[in-house]
C-alpha cells in the first residue's frame, strides 16, 4: 500500500517538537528546541504558503494546546502563553491570524502537557512538581491546584465533556479527576498502570488521551502497548499490543474515535483499528518521533520527530478500499459546543427578553412607560396651556426634575479591583494593565502586561510595598499606597505609625526597564 507522506518540513532545530492541530483542521502548530512556535496551513492546496512565526518564548517549547480560539503554549523554564486566534484583515479573507494575548502561568519547572476544558474558559497545566493547576481563560488567576501526584506529572487530558480530568506520572500512576463540584477530587487512582519514565527526559514523556465519546481513556504501557480504560468502571478493556517494538510515548484519537494513533521511541507510527483491537498501518521514520496528532476534520495524520521535522500523512486510511472512514461529523457535534452555542453562553442577549416575556410583561407597553417617565412633560400633556399673554391663567407647573448637588470626589480614586482569589488589578488603560498578585506576608508581585509588544515587553517585579494603586502611561508606571497598607518597609514602618498620613509614592521608568 502506496503511503502518501511529506516530505520532512524541519519547523525548527533539532530537539523535541511538540505538535497540535486547529479545531478546525485548517493549521497545525509546531513548538520546538529553537523556542519558535511555527503555524502551518494544512490542506495541500496551501502548504507552500509561509508559516506564521510566533517569538514569545525564550527556552525549549514542550507542549502545545489548540482550542477553537486560542493556541496555549509551555516551554522547558515554565512559560505559558496564551495565543489569540482570527483572521487576517489582509486582502485574502482567509487568511489566519495569531495574536499574543498574556501570559497563563509563570512556573519554575517546565510545562510538559496543557489541556484546555471543551467551553474554553479553564486550562490544566501538568508542570515536572506533584500539581496540577487550573487556570482561569478569563483572568489568569489560578483556580484550584490538584495535588495527589508523588512526583513529577507528564500528561493531563479533560474528557470531551470536561467533567473529568486525567492525569499522569512519572511514577506510572494515572489519576482521574472530577471536575463537576467546586472542588476537584480524585476518583481513581490508577498505580503503576502505565511505564515509569525518567523525569526531565521529554523524549519520554508519555501522554494519556480520551477517545472523542470520553468512554475510554488509552495509556500507553509496558511491553509496548496500550491499555483502553472504560469510563464506566475504570477497568481494561482491552490491550493493543504487537505494534510497537519500544516505548510508546503520544496517542491521537481519530475524530470519530474508530482509529487510534500511537507514536514511539522505535520510529514508528501505527494506526490501530480500535475495534478490531489490532494494528492496520505503521510507518517507519528514520528517527525517533516525539508527537502525533488527527486531523480533527479529515483522514490526515500529522506527526513530528527527534531533529525538528514536521510531517503531514494524507489519506491514511483507504476509504474506498472498504475501510471504516476516521472521521463523522454526527459524532463531532455531538461532543464538541459549537462556536454559535459557546458565544451563546458568554454573552446572552436574548435572556432579558425571555424573562420579561415569561413574566407576562408587554415589550410595548413597558417601552412607553419608559418613555413617559422619561420625559418630564409627559403628564401633563393632555391639559397643556400656553400662558403666551403673561395673564396668568395658565396653572404653573412645578419641576419634576431637581438639581442635586453632587458630593465632593476624592482628589484620587485608584482604578484598583478588589481581591478576587490572590490577584487584583491595579490599573487598566489603552497601554496595558498592572496586576498584583499576593505571595506571602512579605511581599506581593507586580505583572505589567503591555499591549503592543513592539513597543515594550512585559515586566514583573517583586512588590515589598504591597502597592495598592497604579497609573500606567506611555513613558512608565506610578505606583502608591497608603500606610494602612504599607506593611513591610523596616524604615518607613515607625513613621506610619506615629502619622497616619505616611505613604510610599514610586514610579518606574520604562527607559530604565531592560
Amino acid at each position: 500500500m502506496t503511503q502518501s507522506i511529506t516530505s520532512p518540513r524541519y519547523a525548527h532545530a533539532e530537539g523535541y517538537t511538540a505538535l497540535a492541530f486547529g479545531k478546525n483542521g485548517q493549521f497545525v502548530c509546531t513548538g520546538g528546541s529553537d523556542s519558535l512556535i511555527r503555524v502551518f496551513y494544512a490542506p495541500k492546496s496551501e502548504r507552500d504558503q509561509e508559516a506564521i512565526t510566533l517569538e514569545q518564548h525564550s527556552d525549549n517549547i514542550l507542549s502545545l494546546a489548540v482550542s477553537r480560539g486560542k493556541v496555549i503554549s509551555g516551554d522547558e523554564e515554565g512559560m505559558v502563553f496564551s495565543f489569540d486566534l482570527g483572521q487576517s484583515s489582509g486582502s485574502d479573507s482567509d487568511g489566519l491570524s495569531v495574536e499574543p494575548s498574556g501570559t497563563v502561568l509563570r512556573s519554575t519547572l517546565p510545562a510538559r502537557d496543557i489541556s484546555i476544558s471543551s467551553n474554553e474558559r479553564q486550562v490544566a497545566i501538568a508542570t515536572d512538581d506533584e500539581s496540577i493547576r487550573i487556570i482561569s481563560l478569563l483572568d489568569m488567576a489560578v483556580l484550584h491546584t490538584l495535588v495527589g501526584h508523588r512526583g513529577s506529572v507528564n500528561s493531563v487530558a479533560y474528557s470531551p465533556d470536561s467533567k473529568y480530568l486525567a492525569s499522569s506520572g512519572c511514577d506510572g500512576t494515572v489519576r482521574i479527576w472530577d471536575m463537576r463540584e467546586g472542588d476537584p477530587a480524585c476518583v481513581q487512582i490508577m498505580p503503576k498502570i502505565a511505564y515509569v519514565c525518567e523525569p526531565g527526559n521529554s523524549m519520554e514523556q508519555y501522554k494519556v488521551r480520551w477517545s472523542p465519546d470520553g468512554r475510554t481513556l488509552a495509556i500507553p504501557c509496558t511491553n509496548h502497548s496500550i491499555k483502553l480504560i472504560e469510563h464506566n468502571n475504570w477497568d481494561a478493556s482491552a490491550l493493543l499490543t504487537g505494534g510497537h517494538t519500544s516505548t510508546i510515548c503520544y496517542l491521537a484519537w481519530s475524530p470519530n474515535g474508530k482509529y487510534l494513533a500511537s507514536a514511539g521511541l522505535d520510529c514508528q507510527a501505527v494506526v490501530w483499528d480500535v475495534a478490531a483491537r489490532k494494528a492496520v498501518l505503521s510507518y517507519a521514520n528514520a528517527n525517533a518521533l516525539c508527537q502525533v496528532e488527527w486531523n480533527p476534520q479529515g483522514n490526515m495524520l500529522a506527526f513530528s520527530d527527534c531533529t525538528g521535522a514536521m510531517y503531514i500523512w494524507d489519506d491514511v486510511i483507504q476509504i474506498e478500499q472498504g475501510h471504516a472512514a476516521p472521521f463523522e461529523r454526527a459524532l463531532a457535534d455531538a461532543v464538541t459546543l459549537s462556536k454559535d452555542k459557546l458565544m451563546s453562553d458568554l454573552f446572552d442577549d436574548t435572556a432579558p427578553a425571555d424573562r420579561a416575556s415569561e413574566d407576562g410583561m408587554d415589550e410595548d407597553e413597558d417601552e412607553g412607560d419608559f418613555l413617559d417617565a422619561g420625559d418630564p412633560t409627559a403628564d401633563a400633556m393632555d391639559d397643556f396651556v400656553v400662558d403666551d399673554d403673561g395673564a396668568g391663567y395658565a396653572e404653573r407647573q412645578a419641576p419634576r426634575w431637581t438639581a442635586v448637588a453632587a458630593s465632593e470626589a476624592q482628589c484620587f480614586q485608584p482604578g484598583s479591583t478588589p481581591w478576587l482569589g490572590n490577584r487584583r488589578y491595579l490599573a487598566f488603560t489603552m497601554v496595558g494593565s498592572v496586576v498584583s498578585i499576593a505571595q506571602d506576608e512579605s511581599h506581593n508581585t507586580i505583572e505589567i502586561e503591555f499591549y503592543d509588544k513592539s513597543v515594550h515587553r512585559d515586566f514583573h517585579f517583586s512588590d515589598s510595598f504591597r502597592f495598592s494603586m497604579a497609573a500606567l502611561s506611555d513613558s512608565g508606571c506610578l505606583f502608591a499606597t497608603t500606610s494602612k497598607e504599607l506593611a513591610n518597609d523596616q524604615s518607613l514602618r515607625g513613621a506610619a505609625a506615629e502619622a497616619d498620613e505616611v505613604s510610599v509614592v514610586s514610579y518606574k521608568a520604562f527607559a530604565s526597564w531592560s
